[in-house]
């Protein structure tokens, strides 16, 4: 549900003349959209924020010139890394087609015509069956293929630090789930390194002949219990979380990245039903960033045992 784009220097500049695909770029690009701008042709995003400002609007157009100014500042708060060789490229859309023969990019939008099959010029956005056009909400199997798939960008293209919130995380299929996706996008990653994987759960009173949840460093280690060969570096944290008087009720399920978030109706403890069904919604910049802060910047619920490392 997220995509990585590699965004011509020339359509941006083109973009910051015309107030209307301005406002347009504003609303669909960016955090909480599925289209992420790609680092391409720089590794970090001061640098990318550095090359694409080569190619603003002259003194002489001082609206163009800040609209651009505003269009780069949005690209960089939250851009896929790639590595590339940084060397300066001649010819962008030359440059963009190799890169994209050795990893390709989700899309890459260029007024240069017929450049890859996975290109496509502004002017054809909007056309039907258009490759620019991503749904924001799917439905998935409820196995860890289905889910997977709801997933797998969003994971794979993370750079920093992945996010799983579940309340039942802590469960055998949920930690099978986990492990899988884990190992699939080591496989597909356009960056070296891993991010670091934080796993909150929900602490679960036994009753009866019930068991309540185990604890963070029991999940911990079974989580890395088959990780450690392929993913021998993985920093892992795991907390299990219990609701606080007057605070939230923990019932929230999604998986958040530096670049947005994803939320399920299920989670990520599925019953491997293909019968069974689960809706994935991409969340909108403001439920993201409210999840965020509540996980990861000022934890909103009391921490009954964790376990890093």
């Amino acid at each position: 549900m997220i995509h990585e784009y590699a965004l011509d220097p020339d359509v941006l500049n083109s973009w910051a003349s015309n107030h209307r695909d301005y406002a347009e770029f504003i609303r669909e690009y960016g955090l909480g959209t599925p289209r992420i701008i790609s680092s391409f042709p720089r590794r970090k995003a001061s640098k990318l924020r550095s090359y694409l400002m080569q190619f603003s609007p002259n003194e002489a157009q001082p609206l163009s010139a800040q609209r651009y100014t505003e269009m780069v500042q949005k690209i960089v708060e939250s851009v896929i890394v790639r590595d590339v060789l940084e060397n300066s490229p001649t010819d962008w859309a030359e440059t963009a087609a190799l890169e994209n023969s050795r990893v390709p990019f989700g899309v890459i939008l260029t007024s240069t015509d017929g450049l890859t099959g996975n290109s496509v010029k502004p002017t054809a956005i909007y056309d039907q069956n258009s490759i620019w056009s991503h749904p924001d909400q799917i439905n998935v199997p409820r196995t860890n293929e289905g889910l997977i798939t709801a997933f797998l960008n969003l994971v794979r293209l993370a750079n920093s630090k992945i996010v799983i919130v579940d309340p039942f995380g802590w469960t055998d299929s949920a930690i099978r789930f986990i492990r899988l996706m884990l190992l699939a996008i080591k496989r597909n990653r356009v960056s070296g390194g891993f991010p670091s994987v934080t796993l909150f759960y929900k602490e679960k009173h036994g009753s009866g002949a019930g068991n309540g949840s185990p604890k963070a460093e029991y999940v911990r280690h079974r989580l890395l219990n088959d990780l450690k060969t392929d993913i021998p570096n993985l920093k892992l944290e795991v907390f299990e979380l219990t609701e606080v008087e007057d605070g939230d009720v923990f019932h929230n399920r999604c998986i958040l990245t530096e670049l947005g978030g994803v939320m399920t109706g299920h989670g990520v403890s599925l019953s491997n039903d293909p019968s069974h069904t689960d809706e994935a919604i991409l969340m909108k910049p403001g439920i993201y960033q409210k999840k965020w802060r509540q996980f990861v910047e000022a934890n909103c619920y009391r921490v009954v045992s964790e376990a890093k490392g």
